[in-house]
C-alpha cells in the first residue's frame, strides 16, 4: 500500500510543484524567486520520493520522510511531542500545497498551455492522484470492515 502511496500521491505533488513552478517563471516572471522555490521543493520531493520508493522495494519500508515539509516540520516539534504528529502536520502541508496548485492550475486553465509532453505529464498525474485517493479510501474502508466496527460503534450486551 505505501509503494501505491508513492506512486500516486508522493510523485504525482512532485509533478504538480515542477510543473506550476515552470509555468510561473515564464508567465511571470518578477516571481522567479517563488517560483524557483516552488521547483526546488518538486526536485527536493522527486528525490526523497525514488528513494522512498526503492527502499519500499528492497527493505520493505521508507527511509525518509514523505517529503521536505514532514523533515522540516520535525525541526519545530517540542520535545516531549511525539514526531509523528509533526510528520502528519509536515504531510499536511503539502497536501495542501499541492491541491492548491491543481486548483489553481485548473482554475485559471494555466495548463493548458502546456506543450503537448508537460500536458500528458500533468495529466497522468492528476488521473494517479485521483485514483490513489479513491483506491487509498477503498483500502481503508476494507480494512475497517475486516476489523470490525470500532469500540464506538459496537453494540453494548
Amino acid at each position: 500500500m505505501q509503494i501505491l502511496e508513492v506512486v500516486t500521491v508522493g510523485l504525482p505533488f512532485c509533478v504538480f510543484k515542477i510543473l506550476a513552478g515552470l509555468r510561473a517563471m515564464e508567465r511571470f516572471p518578477d516571481w522567479w524567486l517563488l517560483a524557483g522555490a516552488l521547483v526546488v521543493l518538486g526536485v527536493l520531493d522527486l528525490l526523497i520520493n525514488l528513494v522512498n520508493l526503492g527502499s519500499l522495494l528492497i527493505f520493505k519500508r521508507r527511509t525518509l520522510d514523505a517529503c521536505v515539509f514532514a523533515a522540516a516540520a520535525r525541526l519545530f516539534k517540542p520535545p516531549a511531542s511525539p514526531d509523528w504528529t509533526w510528520q502528519d502536520l509536515g504531510n499536511s502541508l503539502d497536501v495542501l500545497l499541492a491541491m492548491s496548485i491543481v486548483a489553481v492550475m485548473i482554475g485559471t486553465r494555466a495548463f493548458s498551455s502546456f506543450p503537448s509532453g508537460q500536458l500528458a505529464l500533468w495529466n497522468t498525474c492528476v488521473i494517479l492522484d485521483v485514483l490513489g485517493a479513491g483506491l487509498s479510501r477503498f483500502g481503508s474502508s476494507l480494512k475497517r470492515i475486516s476489523s470490525g466496527p470500532p469500540p464506538e460503534r459496537r453494540l453494548s450486551a
